[in-house]
């Protein structure tokens, strides 16, 4: 079938011209085959990061899907993306909640030479966002979320970039699509999943959700892009959404004006809470106005670290009362009864352990993984 056959539109827009210069960003052609010996046939473009591009690719030798990360050019050597996938890859009869890397090469364009990692496809779970978890998804995709995190830390890495854009969800019945389906199932109009709020809902009221929403959920942590190996290295400058990131990063940008702040594991433990609150409330806890983001943590965590004391006695920020933070996390409960959650107060409970402004404080995501919240797993 000639390339003219498949038509898609750009999902992220059209690039800037000055991406695809020297060092740049790796220029695709639908239809074209990678790798040596020729084996990944591109057939649609999945997104970008803030140095590759993504796509969904045929792999000629196993006949499956698979999932195409190109670097950028001067970034490929910098990459240490595959030394952390190689080394949180499971064995096949684990799900280790976690992307799993299939195979690694270099493609030369005339930009230069660009890493490739071929990996399984996934769903962005960020459509949930826009619909409420149906309650028999939300305690299951939470617990799924810690069980990624704990596989990450175990093997000894921290994260670093979490944020809802980087969980997903596994999506085995686009291993055996053909390109013909790809192609009518990215043709306009677009298809969205709708997930309801209620189980006493009738289905048959509601368009149907997408294949793979009918089957159990299986979460996958994505963009490991900013991990490090603790220990090993140290950590890279923490590139997350702010509204993210962990108290202590913020706070030393803030008042130390440190850019390069430290993080570690126990920072991943406050942007998963976030992230958990943003997928079931479609709205992030915090503003998106940095100079209130260090009072807003204040308010919602009630304690503040003695390393901050003299920094709130010469500005304007109320240290933050318990008090005032339980009745923030009451208002809250009402929102999270709204959406359906099972056991709201014990949902917030669950959030409250992993969002204290002391990072020394974070309980651990394998202890996470014992909380009461879960026990009628």
């Amino acid at each position: 079938m000639s390339d003219e056959y498949f038509v898609f539109e750009d999902v992220d827009g059209y690039k800037r011209s000055s991406e695809y210069t020297a060092g740049g960003l790796c220029l695709i052609r639908i239809g074209c085959v990678l790798g040596s010996p020729p084996r990944y046939r591109i057939i649609n473009k999945l997104g970008r990061g803030a140095f590759s591009t993504v796509w969904l690719a045929r792999d000629l030798i196993e006949s499956r899907n698979v999932a195409l990360k190109i670097i950028q050019a001067d970034r490929t050597s910098d990459s240490k993306e595959p030394t952390i996938l190689q080394r949180l890859k499971a064995p096949d009869a684990e799900d280790p909640r976690v992307i799993q890397l299939l195979d690694v090469f270099a493609h030369a364009s005339p930009n230069g030479t660009h890493q490739v990692l071929v990996m399984e496809p996934v769903h962005p779970i960020d459509f949930m966002r826009y619909s409420a978890f149906r309650p028999i998804f939300t305690r299951e995709v939470v617990y799924q979320t810690i069980q990624g995190l704990a596989f990450i830390h175990n093997r000894g890495i921290a994260h670093g970039d979490l944020h809802p854009g980087s969980l997903g969800i596994a999506a085995p019945e686009i291993y055996q699509f053909s390109d013909v389906d790809i192609w009518s199932l990215s043709n306009h109009p677009y298809t969205l999943a709708i997930v309801h709020s209620s189980v006493d809902q009738n289905p048959d009221s509601f368009p149907p959700s997408p294949e793979f929403t009918q089957h159990p959920l299986s979460i996958r942590i994505l963009d490991l892009g900013n991990t490090y190996i603790v220990g090993e290295s140290s950590p890279p400058r923490c590139v997350m959404p702010i509204t993210y990131a962990p108290p202590e990063v913020v706070f030393r940008q803030q008042a130390l004006k440190d850019l390069h702040a430290p993080w570690d594991q126990s920072s991943d433990i406050w942007s998963l809470a976030l992230c958990i609150h943003a997928l079931t409330c479609s709205d992030s806890l915090f503003s998106h106005i940095t100079s209130s983001l260090l009072h807003e943590m204040m308010h919602y965590c009630g304690e503040v670290p003695n390393t901050w004391h003299e920094f709130i006695r010469s500005n304007p920020f109320p240290r933050g009362r318990p008090e005032h933070a339980d009745k923030l996390w009451k208002e809250r409960e009402k929102v999270f009864a709204l959406r359906g959650v099972e056991d709201p107060p014990g949902f917030i409970r669950l959030l409250r352990q992993m969002m204290v402004l002391d990072p020394a404080k974070h309980p651990s995501a394998a202890k996470l993984l014992c909380d009461p919240y879960f026990t009628s797993l």
